[in-house]
């Protein structure tokens, strides 16, 4: 087993759950901003083509996606450490 593609593949997994997280907050973010407009605009409910448009964000989606993005991390973070620790491990057998 090659310890540095097991430390890359950490590596690569946690940018991913950290622009997952990103992305779910910035919807988070997003949400509370279209949710104002259209207080803001005052659609009248018959104009289904335009609220069609604005699809209401799921908060609690989006919250799970980030429970998501944290686990992966973590996940991702125990790869990189198991990497790590087999390098040392290896270091302190030639040695």
């Amino acid at each position: 087993m090659d310890v540095r593609s097991a430390f890359n593949s950490g590596f690569a997994g946690f940018q991913d759950a950290s622009a997952q997280l990103s992305n779910a907050s910035s919807r988070i973010a997003h949400a509370g901003i279209a949710e104002k407009s259209m207080k803001d605009d005052q659609l009248p409910s018959g104009n289904s083509s335009l609220s069609a448009e604005r699809a209401p964000i799921s908060i609690t989606t989006e919250m799970i996606n980030m429970k998501v993005a944290e686990l992966q991390a973590k996940a991702s973070l125990k790869v990189m450490s198991t990497a790590n620790d087999m390098v040392g491990t290896l270091i302190d057998t030639s040695v």
